[in-house]
């Protein structure tokens, strides 16, 4: 299906033409704080069930949209994409900026390193360096990443945002039978993340993949970016590795402060 599919499903009623009601679908769950099922997408965008299930076999065709094993929607990546590009982009030039500093960090712990940026209330990840031990979690993390499911993501959160309630609304979506979603224990977490200058995530949305993360701020009250150092569980030693990371975030802020 294309875009001329959209003309197909639905009239011209109250509501607005088809093109209105899928815009009015996506604005929904663009807001949402977690996927929505079909009936609370009914009652919220005031549709029938009938007429709205077509259309999300088009926005899901084209990528607008995507349907959860659960039978729930979210916001589709395609979107996202196209939101993103100029932070995207941002998040390219500012690894190229320190990538000797990232090639010393694989060399010295063969890990995969990569930079990381909010964009919206997910982590685009960028100049990643990996072996080949790595690169099937190398892969995975090239499309954005929920913000409260990776080390990056919770680490800019925590230096932006006082509470966890105040990004989120209710609790975030579990990925993960380890993914943190408790508002009390994420306030728990900011609160470490904060006195320690270092964030972790253990598999709480790519299995197998463990993560420490440091800010960068180069002269900012609040971090421009996160170097993450990830592997795999059982064979990293976070505690270890954090060390590294905040010696090298230190040499980062020295010789590139005030140049970004």
């Amino acid at each position: 299906m294309g875009l001329e599919s959209l003309v197909e499903v639905g009239g011209n009623g109250p509501g607005g033409g088809p093109l209105r009601k899928a815009l009015g679908v996506l604005e929904v769950l663009a807001g949402a704080p977690r996927p929505l099922s079909l009936s609370e997408l009914s009652r919220t965008v005031d549709l029938p069930k009938s007429t709205l299930h077509r259309l999300m076999r088009v926005l899901t065709d084209l990528r607008l949209a995507v349907r959860m094993e659960s039978k729930s929607y979210e916001l589709g990546d395609y979107i996202f994409q196209l939101a993103a590009t100029r932070d995207v982009a941002k998040v390219q030039n500012f690894s190229y900026s320190i990538t000797p500093f990232l090639l010393e960090l694989f060399q010295l712990t063969g890990k995969m390193v990569s930079v990381g940026m909010l964009t919206g209330m997910k982590v685009q990840h960028a100049g990643t360096l990996y072996g080949q031990e790595h690169s099937r979690l190398a892969m995975a993390m090239r499309k954005p990443v929920p913000a409260h499911c990776s080390a990056a993501g919770k680490l800019l959160l925590a230096k932006t945002v006082r509470h966890p309630v105040n990004f989120c609304g209710t609790a975030p979506v579990a990925y993960t039978q380890w993914t943190v979603t408790g508002a009390d224990r994420m306030k728990r977490e900011f609160e470490m993340i904060r006195s320690t200058g270092l964030s972790y995530a253990r598999s709480e949305y790519i299995p197998e993949l463990v993560e420490v993360a440091a800010p960068i701020h180069l002269g900012n009250a609040d971090p421009v970016a996160a170097i993450v150092i990830g592997g795999t569980v059982n064979r990293t030693d976070l505690k270890g590795i954090g060390r590294i990371l905040l010696d090298a975030v230190g040499s980062i802020e020295e010789k590139l402060a005030g140049a970004c």
